[in-house]
């Protein structure tokens, strides 16, 4: 069966690599008698009003980007334990100062400069704990050219981060579907909810379905409904995942959308398209109406 044009956000490290194998909040919550989920094929840009220099605070927000942030300074200190140390330099720093006015353009932007201020204080930090121990230091080489706005290894770990939050979205997509499942097999639905519940199909294997077609591309459907049913520990037949295959396909879009969304200023439809293209995920709406 052909595969969505988005792949499992483990795959490489490289940019390059990753825009062409890497592609690929939550919709609202509503009656849980009733999907949230729909065979529609449309993508709105521009749907999400919530914005990274909106955001109440700077650390909780910050905190979701964790990963790239650590993937780029290990690169830049060489040591993890030193990364984590200036995540907490700079973390620190964002609680009792927030944005400090500089909430402007895109959250990567903004982070990258912070990682590199990071870095050093970290450098700083220990040597000056070795000249108090009376302790000479080799000075430290740190590797700031991968610390860089437009390098590519953080476009890589930023796209790569955005896959992530993407595929656990899905995934909690996923689980509201399956609650929704339980009450209806229960019946736990209230009697004017019956005439939805008939006409309704359940999706509950959306990111199943979405992640092992990725992730076993050019399988048949019959061979990825056995390993979506081993997933989902129920019997999946073939139908039922070309069914939910071209609903996770568009879900996946919506919610990578909304999650680039969040990460710029203007978040407009020509804004969000052209970070899209700039990350390299133009694949993952590929044969979906995108709108703004």
């Amino acid at each position: 069966m052909n595969p969505p044009a988005v792949s499992h956000p483990n795959t490489s490290t490289d940019a390059d690599a990753s825009a062409r194998e890497e592609l690929s909040k939550s919709a609202n919550a509503g009656d849980l008698a009733a999907s949230s989920l729909t065979g529609s094929s449309e993508v709105r840009l521009s749907r999400s009003r919530q914005t990274w220099t909106g955001a109440g605070s700077a650390a909780g927000f910050v905190l979701r980007y964790l990963p790239p942030m650590r993937r780029l300074l290990t690169d830049v200190l060489g040591s993890e334990s030193d990364a984590d140390r200036a995540l907490a330099i700079l973390i620190s720093h964002l609680v009792k100062a927030g944005y400090s006015g500089h909430a402007k353009g895109r959250l990567r932007d903004f982070l990258i400069l912070g990682l590199r201020s990071a870095a050093k204080a970290r450098v700083t930090e220990i040597e000056a704990k070795a000249k108090k121990a009376g302790e000479s230091v080799a000075p430290r080489e740190l590797d700031l050219d991968s610390a860089k706005t437009e390098s590519r290894k953080w476009l890589s770990y930023w796209r790569e981060g955005l896959l992530q939050r993407t595929w656990r979205a899905l995934e909690r997509e996923q689980h509201r579907e399956r609650t929704r499942a339980h009450r209806i097999e229960s019946g736990e639905v209230d009697s004017g909810d019956a005439g939805v519940v008939a006409i309704e199909p359940v999706n509950d294997l959306v990111h199943d379905v979405m992640r092992m077609v990725a992730d076993h591309s050019g399988e048949s459907s019959e061979v990825i409904a056995g390993r979506v049913a081993e997933l989902a520990e129920r019997s999946v037949s073939a139908s039922e995942v070309k069914r939910q295959l071209p609903i996770a396909r568009s879900l996946f879009a919506q919610l990578l959308a909304d999650e680039i969304s969040l990460t710029l200023e203007n978040a407009d439809a020509k804004a969000i398209q052209a970070e899209i293209g700039k990350l390299g995920l133009q694949k993952a709406f590929s044969g979906l109406q995108v709108k703004a």
